[in-house]
């Protein structure tokens, strides 16, 4: 008989790749959904928890969130169609800062800006009159009359403002600014304006980017200039042909925008840009429902170096998946969400308490205590979504809202060497470990993942019960194949697993295929 041969498997840690046949991919890559790459092992994902108990007044769709930053403290804001509060952090409860109920539809989503000078935040929906707060009573109108716009930023001193409405007529190409160090002062001094209608598609955002004004149009690309004229900002065309296809899919990082196209994701450091999505850009935009895209958006996790795009796909409402690129390593991966509607980052206000922490014992705990994500000021990450409830990233549970997160890690097609002859795969190592008493459930496919068949155990047993304790599971099968995959997934409530390595192990057979 011949001598059982073993696969090795590196750790599969460089994220999902739909550009190459499943067994061309890398050694290290697979197909993770809802997974966590950690340094030397994957894990289920984090969950989401409520933030404040109750859903926002009118219970309709979160349409944003922002962040007042003033010089020592912070406060986190959310607004519905018709609603805007602030979150408490004495009572822990949202609290209406309302004084003139809004007006939005369904994708008229906030735009914010923090007038650091002035020490206010400003935000607009394109609808109703541009609305400040100071973080102390109830909103206020904007004063100086500035047009209704859809977008806003702030590059000091000047608060910018894009596709206005004067008059009555709405203007898709128009940008105006502020008289200097003055936000509410819109005529007269160095208040001015600017068309960038040479290419003649609708401005979809403006975003600071350095010392620069980024104006995305929807098949071009801006850059806004201070010049020491008159003329204040200066407009230049650097890219036709490429645009961004949804307002609030765009983030900045580390001095570089990123941002998804009509085709493609991209990096734009202001002159050139880069394409970056080349190994999910099939994949996702071929299920993109292009008549909802606006509903897309994007975020950046400044702690784990990502960018996350929410993305809407047809049969939806609102965004069911989130694709994220690791801006440092290149790689992407992908997660589930429930009808994500906006999202934004700021920072943690109270370092965790023993009490806080997940019930039960020391073994049973879903994260590590006094780990940066448990820490004051730690960057905590908020949701809003179609129900009006706003959720906070949370590391101690792996439940969404309650509901158990389904996470599997899915692996590439094995085929040893030679792809004309079949193998006869008997044997799965593994080395796992979790929350007390989770199921772990390892499956194998031989038709490139159409579908599966659950490996037992044992005989009573179709799962791995796992223990706090790394563990080595031996798993036995029989298949004639000339490839083979593998699934572990785990899709239990508050139930977490971590996989370190495993190996496949076969019989190589002189049978030729065909």
């Amino acid at each position: 008989m011949s001598a059982l041969l073993r696969k090795g498997i590196l750790m599969p840690v460089e994220g999902v790749d739909w550009s190459k046949p499943s067994t061309f991919i890398s050694d290290t890559s697979g197909y993770p959904q809802n997974m966590r790459f950690l340094a030397n092992e994957i894990c289920k994902r984090p969950g989401k928890s409520l933030y404040g108990a109750s859903a926002i007044s009118d219970a309709t769709q979160i349409m944003g969130l922002g962040v007042l930053e003033l010089p020592s403290i912070k406060y986190l804001i959310r607004a519905s169609k018709t609603q805007l509060e602030r979150y408490n952090t004495t009572t822990l409860v949202w609290d209406s800062i309302l004084t003139t109920v809004l007006s939005g539809g369904d994708e008229d989503f906030l735009s914010f800006a923090n007038v650091t000078e002035s020490q206010f935040i400003a935000f607009t929906n394109g609808i109703d009159r541009i609305r400040k707060w100071t973080g102390s009573g109830n909103n206020t109108a904007l004063g100086g009359s500035p047009p209704l716009a859809k977008y806003m930023t702030y590059l000091s001193p000047y608060l910018v403002l894009a596709y206005v409405t004067e008059g009555g007529d709405i203007k898709p190409w128009k940008i105006r600014w502020c008289d200097t160090d003055a936000p509410e002062t819109w005529t007269g001094g160095n208040a001015g304006s600017a068309l960038i209608s040479s290419e003649p598609s609708a401005i979809q955002n403006i975003m600071k980017l350095n010392e620069y004004i980024a104006a995305y149009k929807e098949e071009s690309l801006w850059l806004g200039v201070k010049v020491d004229t008159t003329d204040i900002f200066q407009f230049n065309c650097m890219k036709t042909g490429i645009g961004l296809a949804s307002p609030r899919a765009v983030v900045d990082a580390e001095g570089k925008h990123f941002f998804m196209g009509h085709t493609d994701f991209y990096v734009w450091n202001g002159i050139r840009e880069e394409p970056i999505g080349a190994a999910v850009r099939d994949r996702v935009f071929s299920t993109i429902d292009r008549s909802k895209i606006k509903r897309c958006f994007g975020l950046h996790i400044k702690n784990l170096t990502e960018i996350w795009f929410f993305i809407l796909v047809t049969g939806e409402t609102w965004p069911s998946q989130v694709w994220k690129y690791n801006y440092r390593t290149g790689f992407w991966y992908y997660d589930t969400c429930s009808s994500i509607t906006a999202a934004v980052a700021w920072k943690k206000i109270a370092t965790q308490s023993w009490n806080d922490d997940t019930p039960g014992s020391w073994d049973e705990a879903l994260d590590t205590w006094d780990a940066g994500d448990s820490i004051q000021d730690w960057e905590e990450v908020m949701f809003g979504n179609s129900a009006g409830n706003t959720a906070k990233l949370d590391y101690s549970t792996t439940n969404d809202l309650g509901i158990a997160v389904s996470s599997i890690f899915e692996t590439k097609d094995y085929t040893v060497d030679v792809l004309e002859f079949y193998k006869r795969w008997l044997q799965l190592d593994l080395w796992a470990r979790g929350s007390v008493g989770a199921k772990l459930y390892v499956d194998y496919s031989d038709d490139y993942g159409d579908t599966w068949t659950n490996i037992p155990y044992s005989s009573s047993a179709a799962y791995i019960t796992l223990s706090a304790a790394t563990q080595l599971f031996r798993l036995y099968f029989d298949i004639v194949a000339d490839h083979i995959r593998f699934r572990f997934r785990n899709a239990e409530s508050g139930e977490i697993f971590y996989l370190r390595n495993f190996f496949c192990y076969y019989l190589a057979r002189e049978e030729r295929k065909g």
